[in-house]
């Protein structure tokens, strides 16, 4: 396949996205290919990643693969930084045999590692130095399973979640969170750099910057809020939720602690935040780490799916570091 590769600019947008409703076969009202949506998760710059995130590959000046990526800078327990991404709205033209591989093969390149997840065990990554390390989980949780069989479109299982979520509430940890709270934030500030920085997690997780926290709040897709959690006063972590219609989504939890009863509670504040929206039926989160995840099955969530999780690391720089926290904003399933 002989082709040029390049970073998409500005005037790419509107042909990207008629790209990708074409190949995905969306219409052409599908959020996913709004141009809006692709300038905020390609375009606005972020201080954590220099350069493209969004690259074409074009033959005769016609688009024929698109691959973005999201920068994921995976902190250590030791401290080391390992450059990471993981990829998103990979889509390539059916008659251009190779394009879509290609054009990946090339961004591979870019970072010492890289991720995917989702996907089924017939794609290329295995064959092109992927490997399987383990799953992402999504867990879920209703506290409207009522309001949310009369809100969406019937389908055959609308009864069967109806049935599930009445017999499977989400637990209510109050009693156990004394001492705990929570204060939405419109914008992170300064205070969440110790949060960040001089981290008491001892596991592999993704190096959040300040900038990395407020894009994300300015999703134009769903609403996004922040906030900031405390325990006694004492500030030691935050979360960002994400509302689209009857869902809401944990994009993020930092909890400075590896205290799996300081875990159990924080989503326990997630949950009782999330429900304060009476819009909201159900929220989901995803989790690839032992203490994200028991903490969600303590407060009533249920294994909703689970995901592959593959990774590219040629030169074994995260062999010792697993299992490796990837949340929701680690990616685009969020929004």
């Amino acid at each position: 396949m002989i082709g040029t590769v390049r970073a998409t600019e500005q005037k790419d947008l509107r042909p990207l996205a008629e790209f990708l409703r074409h190949v995905f076969n969306l219409e052409p009202s599908d959020f996913h290919v709004d141009p809006r949506l692709l300038e905020w998760k390609y375009l606005y710059p972020r201080d954590s990643w220099q350069g493209g995130r969004s690259y074409l590959l074009e033959k005769d000046g016609k688009i024929v693969a698109h691959c973005g990526i999201c920068p994921v800078p995976l902190r250590l327990p030791d401290g080391t930084i390992v450059r990471s991404i993981t990829y998103m709205d990979w889509a390539a033209d059916r008659s251009s045999r190779g394009a879509g591989k290609t054009l990946f093969t090339q961004l591979m390149k870019m970072t010492p590692a890289s991720f995917a997840i989702g996907g089924t065990s017939d794609t290329i990554l295995p064959r092109i130095g992927f490997r399987w390390i383990g799953k992402a989980v999504c867990y879920s949780a209703w506290f409207r399973p009522w309001r949310e069989f009369q809100t969406r479109g019937w389908t055959g299982r609308s009864t069967l979640r109806l049935l599930h979520g009445t017999t499977h509430p989400v637990r209510n940890r109050s009693r156990e969170c004394a001492g705990w709270d929570f204060t939405p934030v419109d914008q992170f500030d300064d205070s969440v750099l110790p949060l960040l920085n001089k981290t008491k997690r001892s596991w592999t997780f993704t190096q959040r910057t300040l900038s990395d926290l407020n894009h994300m709040l300015k999703c134009p897709n769903i609403k996004m809020q922040g906030f900031w959690l405390r325990r006694d006063g004492h500030l030691i972590g935050y979360f960002i939720i994400g509302k689209d219609g009857w869902e809401a989504r944990l994009l993020d939890l930092v909890v400075d602690t590896a205290d799996v009863n300081d875990w159990n509670r924080a989503c326990a504040i997630v949950t009782m935040a999330a429900r304060l929206d009476p819009e909201v039926c159900r929220i989901r989160a995803q989790a690839s780490f032992p203490l994200l995840s028991q903490a969600l099955l303590w407060n009533g969530y249920w294994s909703h799916y689970e995901q592959s999780l593959v990774l590219h690391d040629p030169a074994d720089l995260l062999g010792r570091a697993l299992p490796i926290d990837f949340q929701l904003l680690d990616g685009d399933y969020g929004y």
